[in-house]
């Protein structure tokens, strides 16, 4: 036996997918990831999204290690199967040790460890040194300021010890940024990256991803670039102070509505309103980073408002324990500015397609299978439809049978929250008249205009 019974349970929205299987999920309780992060609050959506995966071993540095232990306890209680630390002077050692092998070919490494570095320029050129003296690993790269980010992985020393010298030659460094949705959005996407280094599956990101979420822009780069030129957000604006009236309904508070909710917290959203029906059980746990064993059983919207509490006690948390129907959509949505649709059935995607139209409310909608994403923001009136993009849409191929990689609706629920964040401030660029396509496997994304249909039975105009 691969995995115990309890594990199966556990992980089987992986195991289904036929490159993950048991044997892929066993990889994964076996391996382990060593993480770089300025401080807890840059380390937190990383550690949850590494410990719902089923990363067996986290070890982390921190500059300002205030609140970890906290985080800790939370990461273990959302898995058990994890176990996190300090990166300390013994951790270290030991994983040198592990690491040693009489011939230092490249192919002879172990294959089990990886080491994942998030934050902000300063952060990571500041650590150069003691990386690059370090014994190399693949190394995953993630840099980020408040609303744009970089990702790339390393797997040759030559190109990882290449990229640390152009960081410690630059002195031309953008300012310090809080961590914020770019930080979220970058721990997914490293997350994924090790997945696929650790599994051996799809198309790591050897050359450089570039995200702009303000912008909503994606690019690559095989060339070096100016990355404090990149970073530099000369915009100004105050996100806190344009969002302290607004409120949020987030339907549905599982793998979509989890990143959502948690995006909308740490932007300060005045109001957030958590509608589902479902109790918390196990096989939640794998992608649903809001809940965790210990309230398996509760509703949902109580879990994730305990949780969301706890990070942001001055959000105002209101709790739907409901499902939603063509009887009481109007009158809960009225209450709300913005509705982010966080489900995984097409009947209650066309219900709040349909209600959001008939009220003026805009939507950010996305929808996940597998390895792939979906995300687009509907404005009422002013372009296109959920029922433009799917007019015949089957529900039967997004059924709880199939499988999905964990970051996933993770990716997807943190570009949602961004799209809430810009439409409710009025700022930046959204996903209005298009549609973005995630390809994780490839780390790709795609972003396609699209426009209403003359023939769209609810904003066609007839």
């Amino acid at each position: 036996m691969i995995l115990s019974e309890e594990q199966k349970n556990h992980y089987k929205r992986h195991i289904i997918i036929p490159e993950i299987g048991e044997q892929g999920q066993k990889k994964l309780l076996d391996s382990t990831v060593y993480v770089y992060c300025e401080n807890t609050d840059s380390l937190r959506p990383l550690a949850y999204y590494l410990a719902a995966l089923g990363t067996g071993k986290i070890f982390c540095y921190l500059k300002d290690e205030e609140d970890a232990d906290s985080l800790f306890d939370e990461v273990i209680d959302l898995n058990n199967d994890t176990t996190i630390d300090y990166l300390n002077e013994k951790n270290e050692k030991n994983r040198i040790k592990n690491n040693q092998n009489d011939d230092k070919n490249e192919k002879n490494r172990p294959q089990n460890s990886y080491r994942i570095v998030l934050g902000n320029l300063n952060f990571i050129k500041n650590l150069a040194a003691e990386l690059v003296n370090d014994e190399f690993i693949p190394t995953i790269i993630s840099v980020n300021s408040q609303w744009k980010g970089t990702i790339q992985t390393f797997q040759i020393e030559k190109l990882f010890k290449n990229f640390i010298d152009l960081l410690k030659t630059d002195k031309n460094l953008c300012s310090n940024s809080p961590a914020y949705l770019a930080n979220a959005l970058s721990a997914t996407l490293c997350a994924g990256e090790y997945i696929k280094l650790c599994l051996g599956i799809g198309k790591t990101r050897n050359d450089m991803l570039f995200f702009d979420l303000f912008n909503m822009e994606f690019n690559q780069t095989e060339s070096n670039i100016n990355l404090p030129e990149f970073l530099d957000e000369s915009y100004s604006m105050d996100i806190k102070q344009k969002l302290s009236d607004a409120k949020v309904l987030i339907v549905g508070v599982g793998g979509l509505g989890s990143p959502a909710a948690y995006g909308m917290t740490i932007a300060d959203v005045n109001t957030l309103g958590l509608l589902d029906l479902d109790e918390v059980e196990m096989s939640n746990l794998n992608r649903q980073i809001l809940h965790s064993f210990s309230r398996i059983g509760m509703p949902k919207v109580s879990s994730a408002k305990f949780l969301l509490k706890k990070l942001n006690p001055n959000i105002n948390i209101k709790t739907h324990t409901t499902e939603l129907t063509k009887d009481n959509a109007e009158e809960i949505f009225s209450e709300y500015d913005l509705i982010i649709a966080a489900v995984d059935n097409i009947p209650t995607r066309y219900l709040i397609n349909d209600t959001c139209f008939l009220i003026n409310k805009p939507c950010s909608e996305a929808g996940v299978l597998r390895f792939d994403g979906t995300a687009t923001t509907i404005v009422p009136h002013q372009g296109h439809c959920y029922r433009c993009l799917y007019p015949n849409a089957n529900s039967s191929n997004l059924s709880g049978d199939n499988g999905v990689l964990g970051v996933v609706p993770g990716a997807m629920g943190f570009i949602q929250a961004a799209e809430a964040v810009k439409i409710l401030s009025g700022l930046g660029k959204t996903l209005k008249n298009k549609i973005l396509m995630f390809d994780s496997l490839e780390m790709d994304f795609n972003i396609i205009d699209i426009g209403r249909a003359p023939q769209c039975p609810t904003c066609g105009g007839k």
